[in-house]
């Protein structure tokens, strides 16, 4: 295994035959947090087509040449990586406030058929007041070769994005607060697009600008997190649902009407108090007591184009919280809905839960969880489908009693 030292080169032959390789960053600090990425560019050191940098909201290249399987560990297959990209740029960037001096240690690793085969070491003492490092590049140049960089960089990743070419979508500005007062609390528990095709070798095209603050879940159990630090626990979390009238003509038209879907919750905060928040029974929670949740209506037509919104004021209290969209009317179920749920919090940060799986003759899907872990709260897409609450509530545990209801 060979030790790497800043500023020093090798020829990966020199080290394997192989080119599937494991890439693995790692940085520890008591104050921060961190984000890790790769960036593959061309020969100008640009990022000439953005589907080639791999974070934490685009975890993988077109041909899965690179892809993030963990926090800071790529899987890179150079025998897939296109002609034009002539470079992988392994970066750390601070996630929130803070500079990479207070960094306790950080390390770029190399694997090779299960065990390390090069490896790089950096502390804070190398930096000043950076918020991001360049550790490591492969690189071609004859033949495939690793750097170790560990140069500091003054900006974040929206600006190491922008330094290598590419253009950030500006989050939009947040959500207002509901203006509509809160009902007293209940007293007691009632019932994404195609990627473009390849750019012409010949003739690349500009990048298109990339959200680094758009997330998808796609898979089931695919998670990601809000960092409750960053608004001290008391940035809200707004929860959308929204769907699509089905195309219906002639009497089925007539008969069912149109979808009419509900936003709720089930929830269980951290002093164990526990309920839920539903359009049936009128249940709408609160904004100024607990729990700290609040429905803003029930829209009954679709009509509205905003859907229904669930709004999540103090994050910091939730143990867990399991959103839920019911269909009350109007479709037998949700394949034919286009449902799909998104969250936001107030930095402009967008979770987004497509219900692309739903299942025939099940009219409640448990969309989503939301549970605190340490400082940061988790969002798991789950898209199971039940016959009612009870099944739900069987699955997640919350233990409550049902009875049947009516809006």
């Amino acid at each position: 295994m060979l030790t790497l030292t800043r500023g020093q080169k090798t020829k990966l032959a020199d080290l394997t035959p192989a080119l599937q390789l494991r890439a693995t960053l790692a940085a520890t600090s008591p104050s921060l947090q961190f984000d890790f990425s790769c960036f593959g560019v061309d020969g100008a050191d640009k990022l000439s087509d953005d589907r080639y940098f791999v974070f934490f909201n685009q975890k993988s290249s077109p041909e899965g040449a690179i892809t993030l399987d963990g926090n800071g560990e790529f899987s890179i297959d150079l025998a897939k990586i296109p002609a034009n990209i002539k470079k992988l740029v392994f970066a750390a960037t601070i996630d929130g406030a803070g500079e990479m001096r207070a960094l306790g240690s950080g390390s770029f690793s190399l694997q090779s058929g299960g065990g390390e085969i090069a490896r790089f070491e950096f502390r804070g003492s190398d930096f000043s007041n950076e918020k991001a490092i360049i550790a490591a590049e492969i690189y071609l140049k004859d033949v495939w070769r690793l750097a170790a960089v560990g140069q500091g960089f003054a900006g974040g990743l929206s600006a190491l994005l922008k330094n290598f070419g590419g253009e950030e979508i500006a989050p939009s500005a947040p959500p207002p607060p509901p203006v509509r007062s809160a009902p007293p609390a209940p007293a007691s528990t009632p019932l994404r697009p195609n990627p473009a095709p390849l750019p012409d070798r010949g003739a690349p095209t500009p990048p298109a600008p990339v959200n680094l603050g758009k997330v998808t879940l796609d898979k089931k159990g695919a998670k990601t997190a809000i960092n409750l630090q960053k608004g001290g626990g008391t940035q809200p979390i707004r929860v959308n649902l929204n769907w699509d009238a089905p195309q219906k003509k002639g009497f089925l038209a007539a008969l069912q009407g149109a979808p009419d879907l509900d936003l709720g919750c089930m929830y269980r905060l951290k002093s164990g108090e526990a309920g839920v928040i539903q359009p049936l029974g009128n249940i709408f929670g609160s904004q100024n007591s607990a729990p700290f949740i609040f429905l803003d209506k029930d829209d009954r037509s679709g009509a509205a184009r905003d859907g229904e919104n669930l709004t999540i004021f103090r994050p910091d209290l939730v143990d867990l919280v399991l959103i839920f969209a019911m269909i009350y009317g109007g479709a037998p179920d949700f394949t034919s809905v286009n449902g799909r749920l998104t969250l936001k919090d107030q930095s402009g940060s967008e979770i987004l839960v497509q219900l692309n799986s739903p299942e025939r003759g099940q009219g409640f899907c448990a969309v989503a969880t939301i549970r605190a872990v340490g400082s940061q709260v988790e969002i798991t897409k789950e898209e199971l489908y039940f016959k009612g609450h009870p099944e739900a509530d069987k699955r997640f545990g919350f233990g409550f009693r049902w009875a049947a209801g009516s809006k």
